[in-house]
């Protein structure tokens, strides 16, 4: 009974955090977290004091943190066999949908980790990996290059024309903006022409 009134509580808890506001839950749990950060997630870890990660970081739907190994199979010989270890995700970087981070890696700064990637090692600077386990597929320079010749077709004329060049926003804010109802008709409405109408 207790475990469900647990669960009660912490359900209603969580719900008056959003995906900017949470890294305020983590750091309460002991994690260390930057500014400027999005989580897709609600849930760090069983040892959230484990997870340190630095400013301007996403994290996506479905990633899981393991800060400890599996001790099970050796418990016959040592009853209370456990194995732990930290993951760092430093500055700037972006952890994809269902990634799973293993102990002891670092993910440093600049680095991009795709959707379904297992990460068993550390991932360096200005890299993308992917795979099970994670491997090096590209670099983050080579990736943005070929997004901002992809977002010059793709972005609608006038869209988020509320943002000034050289100024400084933070993710929350330009989240904001760009959920606005008649922003997000106009890049609906444009990329349903770019990617169907004319494909006919």
């Amino acid at each position: 009974m207790m475990n469900i009134v647990k669960k009660a509580y912490n359900f209603f808890l969580l719900r008056k955090y959003n995906e900017y506001t949470i890294a305020e839950y983590f750091r309460k749990q002991g994690a260390q977290v930057g500014n400027d950060c999005y989580f897709g997630i609600k849930y760090l870890s069983s040892e959230p004091y484990l997870i340190k990660i630095g400013n301007h970081v996403q994290i996506a739907n479905g990633v899981k943190f393991l800060t400890h190994n599996p001790g099970w199979c050796y418990r016959h010989v040592i009853p209370d066999l456990q194995v732990f270890g930290k993951i760092i995700v430093e500055d700037n970087s972006y952890v994809g949908e269902n990634a799973i981070l293993l102990p002891n890696v670092t993910i440093c700064k600049d680095s991009i980790v795709a959707a379904g990637a297992v990460v068993t090692k550390d991932v360096q600077s200005n890299s993308i990996v992917g795979g099970n386990p994670a491997r090096r597929i590209g670099s983050t320079d080579e990736y943005f290059l070929k997004a901002m010749n992809s977002w010059k077709e793709q972005k609608p004329n006038g869209y988020l024309s509320e943002l000034q060049d050289g100024q400084e926003y933070t993710a929350m804010q330009i989240s904001s903006i760009r959920n606005r109802k008649e922003n997000r008709e106009l890049l609906k409405n444009h990329l349903i022409n770019l990617f169907w109408e004319n494909s006919k």
